[in-house]
């Protein structure tokens, strides 16, 4: 017996030996730890932010709670207070970056518990992915999982392993190693589509890291090409298919500095620095100095406005040569970006006016950005959109850094953006002509989770509208009682000309209203507003509304030329100062890309 044990000792301690002189050298080849240290600036950002958060921390369940408020597409709640496990594991995070011996127990027993509620059942559809909350579990919840968060919470635990080795007890290890593992094999059998970038350049981190930090061959060569494969998809559409956008370029970035940290191999470092730069340069040939705003169109953004926190990471990329909104407070950001030195220009003063064209998409339908930009004005569209509660494929930037507005154009159902409905337009400098219609295959509030199979949806209310954030009110309007009739708005010096060229839904007639908020004031078409009730898509003979836009100073002259509108069954062809669309008006199938 005596012998027995002295040899599980001796496996043992040669099986610990091989793991460390493995992992030793994946770090000198091709990974590399940094741990976290933080100045005392740093210290006390990061400890004022958790003063918020942990009044929210519950010893019992060892999580955070968060407020629920409306529909999100992962979960079946709307309203109350809720265990999050992303939450819970950023702020198990924090607590470890803060240094503060307080807080290290706390911060494992989140990172236990959360671990816990990892699905780990191998025959499960979920298997290696959470939940969004410890009060809907994954085998109980109607709403479609969210596949993500294998990439989310594993970026987060890569966190704490390459940034906290020396602070992790012996016991958790194998624990955070076995969800990682779990979490990179949900996300290589996922093997998701390069095109969605934010997910690919994380699920490639993941799966890199991981597989040479636990040496895991297969999962390794997976990466590998992975990554290979992110970097000549991105070449090829010169730029992200995410592309412009304000929230998905920084998460790109953000993990993009995150493989410049750990990831050492020098061909992988070569491709991860390019793609680096390109992000920084769409950010850069967008941004429009005069308003503060990053000029459309985007594909993905959560908000039509930029937040503090992005003026804050032009300050920290520069090392605070770049300071866009002084003042503002020193916030803790665990990622370390630097703004390639060759755009500064862009974010200092810039040169006006200018247009920025981008061919977004190759495929057909083409997807071409246009970003015209001047002094006064930013104006921006994609030739070609879904109206997804997401995209801005028509979005106007004016006003200063420290009070800007914008307008975008959207279409609504129930109050709410109707993915189902397709944009369309073509610009030239401050002059667009747009058109929109409706699809039978795209989604409702999403374009795909909640896709209008059978055609038939409920609505009480359909309309498009012109909304101008940050503005109390239109001032001096008086509405059109004819749809069709020219509207001149003044506002800020500025003047907008709208006219409505097209405008059938069947046999419901339209007006125009006008309304505001406490976040902005808007012009509204109404298509249908009234009882609810059941349209069928595919049953409606005719849907489009078309419309040309133009902008300028007050003291410019505007152009006062009416749309030439062609008509043909099942399409429309409009022509105006030298622009051209042409528009179905029968219902059709969205394609893939929009």
């Amino acid at each position: 017996m005596k012998n027995l044990f002295l040899f599980l000792l001796f496996l043992t301690a040669e099986v610990c030996e091989a793991q460390t002189r493995s992992t030793q050298q994946a770090e000198s080849t091709t990974i590399r730890y940094t741990p976290v240290s933080l100045s005392e600036p740093e210290k006390q950002a990061l400890a004022n932010a958790l003063a918020g958060t942990h009044p929210n921390y519950d010893p019992v369940a060892k999580m955070v709670l968060v407020n629920l408020k409306g529909y999100n597409y992962h979960t079946d709640a709307t309203s109350g207070r809720y265990h999050q496990v992303r939450a819970s594991f950023n702020y198990a995070n924090d607590l470890l970056d803060l240094g503060d011996k307080q807080y290290e127990q706390r911060a494992f027993d989140i990172l236990e518990k959360c671990i816990s509620l990892q699905d780990t059942v191998p025959t499960s559809k979920t298997y290696g992915i959470w939940g969004y909350y410890l009060e809907e579990p994954l085998a109980d919840k109607k709403s479609p999982p969210d596949f993500n968060w294998a990439d989310f919470n594993g970026v987060t635990l890569l966190e704490v392993w390459m940034g906290h080795q020396a602070k992790i007890p012996a016991r958790l290890k194998p624990r955070i190693q076995h969800a990682l593992i779990l979490a990179a094999q949900s996300i290589q059998k996922r093997n998701i589509t390069m095109s969605y970038t934010n997910i690919a350049i994380m699920g490639t981190y993941v799966t890199y890291l991981v597989s040479h930090l636990f040496d895991l061959a297969d999962m390794q060569a997976y990466s590998t090409d992975r990554l290979n494969r992110f970097y000549a998809y991105t070449r090829e559409k010169n730029g992200f298919s995410e592309y412009n956008s304000p929230a998905y370029t920084i998460i790109a970035l953000d993990e993009l500095s995150r493989m410049k940290a750990h990831i050492i191999e020098p061909s992988a470092k070569r491709m991860i620095d390019e793609l680096y730069y390109r992000g920084w340069k769409m950010v850069a040939t967008h941004y429009h100095t005069p308003s503060g705003q990053w000029a459309g169109p985007h594909s993905r953004a959560y908000s039509s406005l930029l937040n503090n926190s992005f003026y804050d990471l032009i300050s920290r990329a520069t090392k605070g040569a770049i300071d866009i909104k002084p003042g503002q407070t020193y916030t803790y950001n665990r990622v370390k970006h630097s703004l390639p030195s060759d755009l500064y220009p862009y974010f200092q003063s810039g040169t006006f006016p200018k247009t920025q064209t981008d061919v977004f998409e190759g495929t057909d339908p083409q997807i071409i950005g246009t970003a015209y930009m001047t002094q006064s004005f930013a104006l921006a569209t994609a030739s070609r959109s879904s109206m997804w509660n997401q995209r801005r494929p028509f979005l106007a930037y004016w006003g200063t850094v420290q009070q800007p507005h914008y307008l975008q154009v959207r279409f609504l159902h129930d109050d709410y953006d109707f993915s189902s409905a397709s944009f369309y337009s073509q610009q030239k400098e401050n002059k667009i002509l747009a058109g929109i219609n409706l699809a039978t295959n795209a989604g409702d509030k999403h374009i795909s989770i909640d896709r209008i199979t059978s055609g038939r949806v409920k609505a009480r209310d359909f309309r498009l509208r012109f909304e101008f954030g940050k503005q109390s009110s239109i001032p001096n309007l008086a509405l059109p009682k004819d749809g069709n009739q020219p509207i001149t708005l003044v506002m800020d010096g500025l003047q907008f000309k709208i006219q409505l060229y097209k405008a059938v839904f069947d046999q419901y007639p339209g007006h125009w209203e006008t309304g505001s908020d406490t976040g902005g004031a808007w012009l509204d078409y109404v298509i249908y507003s009234g009882p609810e009730k059941e349209f069928d898509l595919k049953e409606i003979k005719e849907a489009a509304w078309g419309f040309s836009f133009s902008m300028g100073t007050s003291m410019e002259q505007l152009p006062s030329e009416a749309v030439t509108l062609t008509e043909r069954p099942g399409t429309m062809n409009a022509s105006w100062q030298g622009l051209s669309v042409n528009i179905p008006t029968n219902v059709q199938p969205l394609p893939a890309h929009l």
